[in-house]
């Protein structure tokens, strides 16, 4: 007889090489000989949780991802036409404001941070004038251009109340985070001349103790005037910004002497008193021109929170008043612009 074939040769784990008769239509009783390469199958990931293999991905990888906010992060949404982007700002735990991480002090934060808080579907809930407006879910994430501290924001159309169709400045917190808040009866109160007078008042008072200068016209300084509602049911309190020789942009004024003036007041028995009085001269802290952003009471202390919006020669940073017992006063600044200064507490 014949002697035995030969042993087949030996095979890795990850292709197996073997050899199968396998018959030739149109040749009759004629098998032909052919060498095939089976593939290892993949893991089997039938039922499996993606977010489980993403942190077992994750786990096996040399270098872990940054660590994530551990309480609610808040979010300042900015409208362009149907679009509204929500660039993050800082974690908040009851009434203590903890910066988010940067890329310097945490490398990929920024990216890991988008991929589990911002990814398309995630749901946030919108405010404006202190009470509940909207949502909005994600359809895509775009980085923000303008502020001091680059981030990525998510992206969407939101939907909004009535009321907050015309809003155009929100603050947003994720889905199941937020806290209760009132229905939007009484909000957004439209500025009247009472509010514009009241605004000048304040300003005038302000500069005569700041002994600031004076500018030509103040109307004409004047850059912004917010009316909101800080509490239901209250009567609006008025927030403006002027401006001396500069403007309320991301710019260089080119001039030391420029300065900006915020000024915030509410009601009192016959007329408008100060609550709040923000003055930066450029050539003493460089430049720093706030306007209101929004108010909302995001801790639920039972007491709104106001969000400025600062705007340096280069950038763009965040604020936070507070309201403790009737008195204001500001309890953060991101202080990221070279111009800022340091950060608030």
């Amino acid at each position: 007889p014949p002697p035995p074939p030969p042993p087949p040769p030996p095979f890795s784990s990850s292709r197996r090489h073997t050899r199968c008769a396998i018959k030739s239509r149109g040749l009759g009783d004629v098998y032909k000989r052919q060498s095939l390469v089976l593939e290892p199958p993949p893991p089997a990931t039938v039922g499996a949780d993606p977010e489980v293999l993403e942190d077992s991905l994750v786990a096996d990888s040399e270098v872990p991802p940054p660590p994530l906010p551990e309480g609610p992060v808040l979010f300042a949404g900015t409208r362009s036409g149907e679009t509204l982007s929500l660039y993050p700002l800082f974690e908040f735990r009851g009434d203590t404001i903890l910066p988010l991480s940067t890329e310097p002090e945490a490398p990929g934060f920024d990216a890991w941070f988008a991929q589990r808080r911002l990814a398309p579907g995630t749901e946030f809930t919108l405010f404006a004038d202190g009470v509940r407006v909207g949502t909005l879910v994600t359809d895509t994430v775009a980085s923000v251009p303008g502020w001091c501290v680059p981030r990525t924001a998510a992206v969407g159309i939101p939907e909004l109340i009535p009321a907050a169709a015309e809003a155009t400045r929100f603050l947003a917190l994720a889905r199941g985070s937020e806290p209760e808040t009132p229905h939007a009866e009484g909000a957004f109160p439209r500025p009247l001349d009472a509010h514009r007078q009241a605004s000048r008042l304040l300003a005038q008072t302000a500069i005569m103790q700041q002994s600031a200068l004076w500018p030509d016209d103040l109307d004409d300084a004047r850059a912004d005037l917010t009316v909101t509602r800080m509490s239901p049911g209250a009567e609006p309190s008025v927030a403006s910004t002027f401006m001396f020789r500069d403007r309320l942009a991301v710019e260089d004024p080119g001039t030391p002497v420029a300065y900006s003036l915020f000024v915030m007041g509410s009601p009192r028995a016959a007329r408008y008193g100060i609550d709040y009085v923000w003055y930066r001269r450029v050539g003493d802290e460089g430049k720093g021109a706030p306007r209101f952003f929004q108010q909302f009471d995001w801790d639920g202390d039972g007491r709104s929170e106001v969000l400025l919006e600062v705007m340096g020669a280069s950038s763009r940073w965040a604020a936070v008043l507070e309201d403790a017992d009737g008195t204001w006063s500001a309890v953060y600044e991101a202080g990221c612009d070279p111009e800022a200064g340091p950060s608030g507490d």
